[in-house]
């Protein structure tokens, strides 16, 4: 590529001076070099050259000031070399390592070091590290919480959360919630404040109507912008109807009303008012047959339908049970916000006691210095560290938080002299609570420079992209001016946003941006390998690369190597040792990046469970797998006889009380003896040296495959034990219980990298890759659903929405989503969408020369479809937002290309694709579950082959294992599995017998559901219904309808679960003989659930003799005079023969009936199933 020379806007940014200045630097537009350039112009200014230490500079990262330092030290040597007699310019080059570049939290620990009096802190206070401040962070909350539980007499409120928003079998619960609740809280400028804006929220005057509420005036905003959204997709379907006569004579007047009946909606401005509203109906639209864009118009009606739906889930229930609710909720926040008020005054105490600061302490200490108590005015410090600065330079702006930004602008001279860079559209770390809102309410509020009154700030936008290829560029603009809206990803990606090539690079064949969509062909129970099936996908592909690619090297092209390829996914986790598995059997370099926890390597879990047992060694399960590790190399069997030794003593009674120990034994035990000894008198990190020494656990892992990296874990432990002796640990036995803390909190210490091999594929997250760049990118892993796990708290909070928390019946024990919290959900659920838009924009980004995504789902034909039907020109905002997983995106850009010509042969032609400069290689394949071969999370690399013996070969493939139909059956078996097992190995060369599935877990409530029922679910409804209705009211249509209200209102069932059930097959079922044998039944017990250890030969009479553990639910049995009846509700659509279905059932309810004779010595009289569908029921022989 040829020499970068500054753009016209690079040197605005560099040059330009008289007030603040955000500037906008898209993604590979060269903000590094404009923050260099722009310190350069000031220190070598003619007229008043400054000094370095005139300069604040603060980035991100530690490696990130490290980086910058260094390139500010070449220029000015760079400089300095054409005038090797400039005094000044050999002053700073002096001073350039003393200078002020620094994260965040190093300034403000110096700052507070030079003012440490005036801060009334100790001079020779330490910064505590993540893992020691976790640790006394835990000890305090729950030192402050048993103080609590001994007065609880006396902490009503307290009282109330634990009963309510903490309840569980125990404190982990409430643990989760206090430490979230309070890093949240801690984030806050003045967090006092903010627990009295909480307070202050719920404190409601009897009578407040919801919508002066701060979360009903929110939903009455929501509820306007949705009718305003149903509103502009019924527009948008009378204009196709007006296209087509036909349609225009069928559907445009019904169109019409519909849009009558939403202006109506939206003049509603009360909450009763919207209440009341309900949901009106649209009417019957009757589409004509074939007419042309009919299928469009029923989406977009459909669409405006759902979003009603939404829109009146909104209002549950009328204005005063709402307030109602949030007055109920009070008692119990209160009591959150006491336990946070007097756990924070601890934990303060404490570290005060130590002299230890957490990098939140550094931050707050830093406020309390620099602002006056109650005015929030700048103090003299602030004012001094204010006049000593000529410009302030902010890097990776997009990802300061409100405390961050308090600071920045407390020492500046009132924000006038701060450089900000940044791109708010890689703003990604809102889990580490990042607000992009900082970055983008100046990006709204500034004008472009050049427009700006003199002294007022302004903005710059950075487009110009020197890293990647044109045809990428064209790709991520495709894609993000069509989807990045303010709805999704809160900016609306314009022209102005968009990159503009500005790299040059030699002409190379083919496409440089491919999207592989792969349908994924597999049966039920296989549909967990879709991962396997990709990484079978992208390794052949890197494999076909490293033969075809080319890549850029000093202006020329040369074969691409493994090095120059990167597999970015949002979430590597255990899917990485997948892709890696899958590259090493191609005879593929793979690295693995240190994403994982230390605590999970093999090496820090064995010297883990060696340092649990030297500090007690009557902890069996540390010692047994300490003594079956490869330091110690005891054998099952041997354990086995050890444990032996005596019944009813743990396991190290038993091997001292070994009559006849073995050498093995005694070179253990006396081993553990001396360690035991040691730990009495030696400092904790000689003593972990000493450990590993002795017991040759550091020679065992180097030689294991990358040692070096195994070498490095094992240095990383020992810098943290060694940083914590300094500080909070003293003795083993802390230690221990630190490690067992950290475990139960899921905290982590972060894995080693291996030392990077010159030349294999790396594989790393989208997160760890920003700021970085490559060659080729693949993007897999596209079609995962977005995680919104963080929504499932009990307490969650929000900037603007303050804090929601469940709604707790405790007479019921059921709880339900209040006001508050809803309305925080749905918020949350906005930002995350918008977080994850952000990620796949760095992801697209990092590609230098070529962009490879890949997405693997099932049902892709259907996917196509149902997008295709929504897409606009301009694509509706409600569209990008509904998205939930990442390749939606991305596919619908792609169908808006001519070129996706294998995705229209799935779902029909699309009226908006047009000719791009670049064309993209879309493909659409099928691809089915990988070998048992590729399933594995690990592979070794290729070993050379070794000569074969004949005769032992032959001896192996002829070898038949004697119990040979035990291993056909698992250790656990469900009687749902038992359906059709008896076919199972008469049809194993044929046709594969397909168990039924397991019933899916609860999903999402119905304000956040936009789809209908699937038949499963439907399914599901009515047997929760039977499972929880009281019989005697099935007699009556009204009697049933009644029940459904119930079951409703104590949240058993959603309203869309409701809807599922048809009262009159409940109705046909409680009318018939068999219903009114379970009216008359006695002890009727219903969804019983057993476990019960079982003979194998009843299920596989080879296997006669060995145990299963066999699990189930019975729908329902009863007692009678000769013994049990099993009744089995099924909700299967029956076309065919009902004997022949019912037939497919009888190993399942045969199960049951063995279960139930054992659990209660009687014999099982009947089972009978009956099927919904066709209201019959049939009896299955219970032998």
């Amino acid at each position: 590529m040829a020499e970068i020379r500054a753009t016209p806007q690079q040197r605005a940014a560099a040059e330009d001076r008289g007030g603040a200045l955000l500037v906008a630097a898209a993604a590979g537009s060269g903000k590094t070099k404009v923050l260099v350039d722009r310190l350069m112009g000031y220190l070598t200014d003619p007229t008043d050259p400054a000094d370095l230490d005139e300069f604040l500079i603060i980035t991100y990262t530690r490696a990130a000031a490290s980086e910058l330092r260094g390139k500010i030290a070449a220029r000015i040597a760079e400089a300095l070399a054409g005038t090797p007699n400039d005094r000044h310019l050999q002053r700073q080059l002096t001073r350039v390592y003393l200078a002020q570049i620094s994260t965040v939290h190093s300034f403000c620990q110096a700052v507070l070091r030079q003012y440490a009096a005036e801060a009334n802190l100790p001079a020779d206070f330490r910064v505590a590290d993540e893992q020691q401040a976790a640790a006394l962070r835990a000890q305090t909350l729950r030192d402050v919480l048993s103080e609590l539980y001994a007065k609880l007499d006396d902490e009503p409120d307290f009282a109330a959360m634990i009963d309510t928003l903490g309840y569980g079998r125990d404190d982990r619960r409430l643990l989760e919630l206090a430490e979230r609740s309070y890093e949240v809280m801690r984030c806050k400028v003045d967090p006092e404040a903010w627990m009295a804006d909480c307070l202050r929220a719920y404190a409601l005057p009897e009578g407040t109507p919801a919508e002066q509420t701060l979360w009903g005036a929110y939903y009455l905003k929501a509820r306007r912008d949705a009718l305003e959204s149903a509103d502009a997709m019924l527009a948008q379907a009378e204009a196709l109807c007006r296209a087509y006569a036909a349609l225009e004579q069928k559907c445009l007047p019904l169109l019409q009303k519909n849009r009558e009946t939403v202006h109506a909606l939206m003049a509603e401005t009360t909450w009763d008012g919207c209440v009341e509203a309900g949901l009106p109906s649209f009417g019957v639209m009757r589409m004509p047959k074939d007419a042309e864009n009919a299928e469009q118009v029923k989406t977009l009606r459909d669409e405006a339908k759902q979003l009603l739906k939404t829109v009146q889930s909104y209002f549950y229930a009328p204005s005063e049970r709402v307030v109602d609710d949030l007055r109920r909720t009070l008692p119990a926040l209160r009591g959150l916000l006491t336990l946070l008020r007097r756990f924070d005054e601890r934990f303060t105490q404490e570290k005060r006691r130590r002299h230890l600061l957490d990098f939140s302490d550094l931050e707050h200490c830093m406020i309390g210095l620099l602002t006056k108590k109650g005015s929030g005015r700048p103090t003299e410090a602030a004012k001094s560290l204010a006049q000593s600065y000529r410009e302030i330079l902010i890097d990776e702006y997009q990802d300061s938080n409100a405390v961050q930004e308090r600071i920045f602008q407390v020492v500046s001279r009132d924000g006038k002299n701060l450089f900000m860079v940044g791109d708010v559209k890689q703003s990604i770390y809102r889990f580490r609570l990042a607000d992009p809102t900082i970055f983008l309410s100046k990006y709204d509020a500034y004008p472009p420079l050049g427009t700006q009154a003199p002294g007022e700030p302004r903005k710059l936008l950075l487009s110009q992209n020197f890293r990647s290829r044109a045809e990428i560029l064209e790709a991520a603009n495709d894609v993000f001016s069509l989807v990045m809206k303010k709805e999704a990803g809160e900016l609306d990606y314009t022209q102005d946003e968009a990159l503009v090539p500005g790299a040059q690079f030699p002409d190379s064949p083919g496409p440089k941006v491919e999207l592989h969509c792969l349908n994924y062909l597999a049966s039920e129970e296989e549909s967990g390998d879709k991962t396997g099936a990709e990484a079978e996908f992208v390794a052949a592909r890197i494999e076909r690369l490293l033969r075809e690619a080319s890549v850029t090297e000093n202006g020329a092209l040369r074969p691409a190597k493994p090095s120059d390829i990167v597999i970015l996914m949002r979430s590597p986790g255990m899917i990485a040792g997948v892709y890696q598995a899958a590259l090493q059997r191609r005879g593929i370099a793979c690295d693995v990046g240190g994403d994982g926890d230390l605590m999970q390597t093999a090496e820090i879990e064995i010297l883990f469970q060696l340092l649990q047992i030297i500090d007690n060694p009557h902890r069996d399960i540390p010692l047994a797998a300490a003594m079956a590790s490869p330091v110690f190399g005891f054998t099952p069997e041997e354990l086995a006889l050890l444990r032996a030794q005596a019944q009813k003593a743990d396991l190290y009674d038993c091997l001292c009380a070994c009559r006849e120990p073995s050498e093995k034994l005694c070179a253990f035990l006396s081993w553990l003896s001396r360690m035991r000894e040691e730990s009495r008198r030696t400092p904790l990190p000689e003593l972990l040296n000493t450990v590993v020494q002795s017991s040759g656990l550091e020679m065992v892992f180097a030689a294991l495959p990358d040692g070096e990296r195994r070498r490095g874990s094992l240095a990383a432990f020992a810098s943290f034990v060694t940083a914590g002796a300094q500080t909070e640990l003293r003795s083993l036995s802390e230690l221990v219980q630190l490690l067992l803390q950290m475990q139960q909190r899921g905290a982590r210490l972060p894995a080693q990298d291996a030392p990077a091999r010159s030349d294999a594929v790396r594989i790393m997250s989208i997160h760890k890759s920003k700021g970085l760049e490559f060659p080729i990118v693949i993007l897999a892993d596209l079609a995962r659903k977005m995680n919104m796990q963080d929504n499932a708290a009990a307490v969650l909070t929000d900037e603007e929405l303050l804090i929601g928390g469940n709604v707790v019946d405790l007479a019921s024990r059921s709880y339900y989503h209040g006001l508050a919290r809803r309305a925080i959900i749905d918020r949350k659920t906005a930002q995350t969408v918008s977080e994850e838009l952000r990620v796949l924009y760095v992801a697209m980004t990092r590609a230098k020369e070529q962009l490879i995504m890949t997405s693997c789902a099932a049902h892709y034909g259907s996917r196509l479809k149902k997008l295709l039907l929504r897409l606009s020109d301009p694509l509706g905002p409600w569209v990008s937002a509904a998205v939930r997983q990442p390749d939606e995106w991305i596919l619908l850009a792609a169908l808006c290309r001519t070129e996706s010509g294998a995705l229209f042969a799935e779902c029909g032609p699309c009226a908006y694709s047009r000719v791009r400069q670049y064309p993209w290689l879309v493909t659409l394949q099928d691809v089915s579950p990988a070998a048992p071969a590729a399933r594995g999370a690990q592979a070794e690399a290729p070993r050379a082959a070794q000569p074969l013996d004949r005769e032992q070969v032959l001896e192996s493939v002829g070898f038949r294992y004697a119990h040979e139909a035990a291993t056909r059956l698992p250790s656990k078996l469900t009687a749902t599995q038992l359906k059709g097992r008896g076919l199972d190995l008469e049809a194993a060369e044929e046709t594969p017998a397909q168990p039924e599935s397991a019933r899916k877990p609860w999903r999402t409530p119905q304000f956040l559901q936009d789809r209908p029922l699937t038949g499963r679910e439907k399914g599901n409804a009515t047997h929760l219904f039977m499972q929880f209705v009281h019989y005697e009211a099935c007699t009556t249509r009204d009697g049933i309808q009644q029940e459904l209200a119930r079951l409703q209102t104590e949240k058993f069932l959603t309203a869309r679960q409701a809807e599922a059930v048809d009262a009159e097959k409940i109705l046909a079922l409680f009318s018939s003989e068999l219903g009114k044998r379970i009216l008359n039944a006695k002890n009727l017990r219903r969804e019983f659930k057993f476990s019960i250890l079982t003979d194998a030969g009843a299920y596989d009479p080879e296997a006669a003799g060995e145990q299963v553990m066999l699990q189930g639910v019975v729908d329902c049995f009863w007692q009678e005079a000769d013994g049990i009846v099993i009744l089995d509700f099924k909700t299967d659509y029956i076309d065919g023969d009902l004997q022949l279905k019912a037939a497919r059932y009888a190993p399942q309810l045969q199960a049951y009936a063995r279960a139930l004779s054992l659990i209660y010595g009687l014999s099982v009289r009947k089972c009978i199933l009956y099927f919904f569908s066709a209201g019959k029921a049939v009896e299955i022989d219970p032998e």
